[in-house]
């Protein structure tokens, strides 16, 4: 009797043991194809494709020539505090001028980008800095962090503009990832007031919940759950190469203490980032903002679809914030 109740216990002890090495296999599998997910996603999201798919910008590249050669435009380069090098091109009003706008290009693109927004600014009176930004065009990094290092690339750009024109006006004007960058960028200069005013074209308020919107359209799922696994895991791979959280990229956190003046642009029909989350960011702003929106309008395409318009909503709320 006693060696029966004996064998029954060893074997709930075995029977135990088995399962328990079972579910760790389980569990260590699991995880290890959630972050071969993730790592395949990182790549695609952050490393891959920043420096590619630029043909759209060659038209401009004889226009940046043609600056540098007959205008007094000049390339200029800074070190990121991240150690790589940023490489800029400085085009200054006609006139001496100590305002300044830094034009912050979106994903997958470089500064030729930029040249598409520079007259609204130069015909104004204003010098105007365009920069490749980390991991795109001429500039270094391996990878993007979709604003999260990039804010203090912006910064110290910003103090480049300071010393070069101490006293003087700085505006910075976003595009998408660039517009979210300066968002976040926006939190850090509170403390020196340097930049005076924000132009925020199409830009993210929260980086998980912009990918979870365009991963489930893209595969027409309406149950998130699998999405936000997904980008979970691949976020940590992210903290593992880059040091940072996908969830970490939250400008709607970020103007919840920026009192510089914003004006928020956004196409209504953009399909990538939804113009609701531009109501969101001026819903959470802190200090002073303008928003408007263009109908039937794509994403970040008012500058082409509305171009006069989109001049004179930028040049009134210069003007108003600037006085």
């Amino acid at each position: 009797m006693y060696e029966d109740t004996a064998l029954k216990a060893y074997k709930r002890k075995i029977h135990w043991q088995v399962l328990l090495v079972i579910i760790i296999v389980l569990v260590f599998v699991i995880n290890v194809a959630g972050l071969f997910a993730g790592a395949v996603f990182y790549k695609e999201f952050c490393v891959l494709n920043t420096r590619t798919s630029l043909e759209r910008f060659n038209p401009l590249k004889s226009r940046l020539q043609r600056g540098l050669q007959t205008k007094n435009w000049h390339s200029t380069n800074i070190q990121s505090p991240f150690g790589y090098y940023l490489k800029g091109t400085y085009l200054p009003y006609a006139d001496p001028s100590n305002k300044t706008v830094i034009i912050v290009h979106g994903i997958a693109a470089n500064r030729l980008m930029s040249l598409w927004y520079v007259n609204i600014y130069l015909d104004q009176g204003y010098n105007v800095l365009i920069y490749d930004s980390r991991a795109h065009g001429e500039s270094g990094g391996t990878s993007t962090t979709w604003g999260f290092y990039e804010k203090y690339d912006l910064e110290a750009w910003v103090k480049w503009v300071a010393s070069e024109h101490p006293k003087g006006v700085i505006g910075v004007h976003g595009i998408s990832m660039g517009a979210a960058t300066a968002l976040m960028q926006a939190q850090l200069n509170e403390s020196s007031k340097q930049v005076d005013f924000y132009i925020i074209d199409s830009a993210y308020s929260n980086l998980e919940d912009l990918l979870t919107k365009q991963i489930g359209a893209a595969v027409n799922s309406h149950n998130p759950l699998w999405i936000k696994t997904l980008l979970k895991y691949s976020s940590a791979v992210a903290y593992i190469q880059n040091r940072f959280f996908y969830e970490d990229v939250s400008p709607i956190h970020a103007v919840e203490t920026v009192t510089t003046p914003i004006l928020y642009l956004h196409g209504e029909t953009d399909p990538l980032v939804p113009v609701s989350m531009s109501h969101q960011l001026y819903a959470a702003t802190k200090g002073y903002r303008q928003i408007h929106t263009f109908p039937d309008t794509g994403h970040a395409m008012a500058i082409f679809d509305s171009q006069a318009e989109y001049r004179n909503v930028i040049t009134h709320f210069i003007e108003t914030t600037t006085k």
